[in-house]
């Protein structure tokens, strides 16, 4: 027996294959959009790395000239400090040394002093002697004492000749020739304006301007010619302090 033929229908693909492509169109357009906000997201998170980056390294070179700058302070304070340390130390040698020199000159003072006091205790001089030597010398050492002697004498040509000598501390012994003091005034200024053979360099050389000079003569020169002499000398040295002293005899220093 035959069996009856059942009828089959075709199923048309085409239209599916329209709806499948425009599915895979819309979704590729949906990737693409997706791949193109990735890609700026990318970028611009490339962007914020690369920033973060320099940022990063601004830091660390900031970082790093600060560890550096320290690092000079520190060779530079350590230099100083070294430099301090050294000059201190001279400092202290140099205050020891001067220690020892002072400690040594107390020692040859008190030495001198104690030979002085047995040089005048043979001498039979009164035991104040040194200490009015010793104040003395304070003076003399803020003050400048000159004294000037002029011993007269006759020449063979039977003229009064002046000879003048002089010393700069009283408390020495060497006196020094200032020549011939002249009798006439302006031979005597000429004498003094061109220095005196020493005696214009000596009444000088003050001490601060603190000078004293006594001029002596004896009755061998002429009348007042100590005090002339003296005149002369206040002219030229206006400042200073002159006293005249006259003796019957002198020490002839200036022949010594």
């Amino acid at each position: 027996m035959r069996r009856p033929e059942v009828s089959r229908h075709r199923l048309d693909l085409l239209p599916l294959l329209d709806v499948f492509m425009v599915v895979l169109f819309v979704f590729a357009t949906i990737q693409e959009q997706r791949l193109d906000d990735s890609t700026r997201d990318a970028e611009a998170l490339e962007q914020r790395v690369q920033q973060a980056e320099a940022r990063l390294a601004a830091e660390q070179a900031r970082q790093h000239d600060q560890a550096r700058d320290r690092a000079e302070l520190h060779v530079a304070d350590e230099a100083e400090r070294r430099k301090q340390a050294s000059a201190a130390a001279e400092a202290a040698r140099e205050a020891q040394r001067l220690r020892i020199e002072l400690d040594r000159l107390r020692l040859a003072v008190a030495e001198h002093q104690q030979q002085t006091r047995e040089g005048l205790e043979r001498l039979g001089l009164p035991d104040d002697t040194l200490e009015r030597i010793e104040v003395l010398t304070r003076v003399l050492d803020k003050y400048s004492v000159i004294e000037v002697e002029i011993i007269g004498r006759w020449s063979e040509d039977g003229i009064v000749v002046h000879d003048c000598c002089f010393r700069s501390d009283p408390l020495a012994d060497r006196w020094s020739s200032c020549g011939i003091v002249p009798q006439r005034f302006e031979e005597r200024g000429r004498w003094l304006d061109e220095g005196a053979d020493g005696l214009g360099d000596a009444l000088r050389r003050t001490k601060g301007g603190n000078a004293m000079t006594v001029v002596r003569q004896d009755d061998a020169a002429a009348h007042r010619i100590a005090s002339r002499l003296v005149e002369q000398l206040r002219e030229r040295f206006s400042d200073q302090h002159f006293y005249v002293e006259e003796q019957a005899v002198l020490h002839d220093h200036c022949a010594g």
